[in-house]
């Protein structure tokens, strides 16, 4: 029997519904206990500063299953809730997805869809029962349904038009500031993307997803199921790369697009000069004090597959600290893990970080503290020190261990507020390298 201490994830419905109450105007229909929206929606509210949105927390639908509807089946439950939706949410599309019990008592839940479905309510189906994959999966395949049972399939294609897949709602705590600044960048070479889940978006933008030229999958594991759906019925083709954070990232990263959209690898440079002069002249406002007091330190990220090795990067590249350990907290198969090892491989590090597939939060410390000759070593200059953590607010107890500092960069965000902080990009290069110092000064 196999266990897993204070997981950083949720089931596969908690993923779909931090998505789907991301989205403009959707409401989310579950069928399931009473229980599961609202345990849930704690769970990413709080854990991953996501809110309720514009239909979460209390004012979820659900059909509120209970042992007759195990028992005797629970679509007539279901039928009743969805017209009561009709009559009491105002939204522009409707989504019902499943929860364990309903999934293994097996409702034909498609069956009363068609049988109550009206074209004023647009209305599609999502099987998220829990046991069949976490929080990440959950978010692939609601923007993988909307690809295929949503968006029109259409001819007409906009050249400077791109999707941005792969950062999770909550999950991911700063996807929202992320998903911003990404745009951002891609704005200064011509391009417009469609970010699905940040607030200025409309259901237009999500019913025009089909005519992108282009997927962006900022995760070597999720959004892929949803970007591979969209190129089969869409006929978009899609790229797997980096988040890119700090100055570096940036310029590579949006090169990298230019060059798959067909734009002018100078005029992309050209168009980023600026934007790396000003990055830049903040930086150097900073060297001093940087340099002068010795600011660098050994660090040890955790976070999920998507962020943790471009923090271990920008830790390497932008600012010359050591990042001893990288930890990888999702449930992955091999596969996935072996793609991420392989690109791990290809990244350039001054200083390689040795690399961890770990989900159980004791282990992360014990995998330190126990089998490490650096951390066990007498000798000074040979210990761990200094160390600064990058982790989740389960991981502060970590840094603590190793006598270091502490930042929450990873799902649960529980120790600050975030808004749309972001730590991707220029700006949020160069609000990560503030936040680093200011954790080790903040004492003073």
């Amino acid at each position: 029997m196999s266990f897993i201490e204070r997981p950083r994830f949720s089931c596969m419905l908690g993923g779909a519904l931090a998505t789907l109450t991301s989205l403009p105007r959707v409401i989310p229909i579950i069928h399931g206990a009473q229980g599961c929206g609202g345990q849930l929606t704690n769970s990413f509210a709080y854990g991953g500063y996501l809110g309720v949105g514009y239909c979460g927390g209390a004012s979820l639908p659900s059909s509120n299953v209970s042992e007759k509807e195990i028992i005797f089946g629970g679509a007539e439950k279901l039928r009743k809730e969805i017209l009561a939706a009709y009559d009491v949410m105002d939204g522009d599309l409707f989504v019902v997805v499943t929860s364990c019990m309903t999934d293994l008592i097996g409702d034909d839940v498609e069956a009363v869809i068609s049988e109550v479905e009206r074209p004023e309510y647009p209305l599609i189906f999502v099987d998220t029962g829990g046991f069949k994959g976490n929080s990440y999966y959950g978010y692939d395949i609601v923007i993988k349904s909307l690809f295929e049972q949503y968006i029109p399939v259409t001819k007409e294609k906009d050249e400077k038009l791109v999707n941005l897949l792969g950062l999770v709602p909550a999950y991911d705590p700063f996807f929202r500031g992320d998903l911003e600044e990404i745009r951002r960048i891609l704005s200064l070479i011509g391009v417009k993307a469609t970010t699905f889940v940040t607030p200025d978006q409309t259901i237009e933008n999500i019913r025009n997803a089909g005519k992108a030229a282009l997927n962006i999958v900022l995760s070597p594991v999720n959004g892929i199921r949803a970007a591979k759906a969209a190129k089969e019925k869409h006929g978009i083709d899609y790229i797997v790369t980096d988040l890119p954070i700090g100055s570096n990232a940036s310029v590579k990263f949006a090169i990298e697009i230019a060059e798959k959209l067909g734009i002018d690898r100078e005029f992309a440079e050209k168009a980023l000069e600026k934007e790396v002069e000003r990055y830049y002249s903040y930086v150097d406002r900073a060297t001093d004090v940087i340099a002068d007091t010795d600011f660098q330190n050994y660090a040890v990220v955790v976070n999920n597959a998507t962020q943790a090795l471009p923090y271990a990067q920008y830790l390497d590249n932008e600012i010359g600290w050591l990042p001893e350990y990288v930890f990888i907290t999702d449930e992955l198969r091999e596969k996935n893990k072996e793609i991420i090892r392989r690109h791990f491989e290809e990244l350039p590090f001054e200083y390689r970080p040795k690399l961890v597939f770990e989900t159980d939060t004791s282990k992360i410390q014990q995998y330190i503290t126990q089998n490490d000759p650096q951390f066990l070593s007498d000798t000074y200059y040979e210990k761990l020190e200094p160390a600064f953590v990058l982790g989740s607010s389960i991981d502060r107890k970590l840094s603590q261990v190793l006598n270091g500092n502490f930042l929450n960069i990873s799902f649960p965000a529980m120790s600050r507020i975030i808004l749309n902080k972001t730590y991707a990009g220029f700006n949020g290069g160069l609000a990560l390298l503030e936040d680093l110092i200011t954790a080790q000064v903040s004492g003073r």
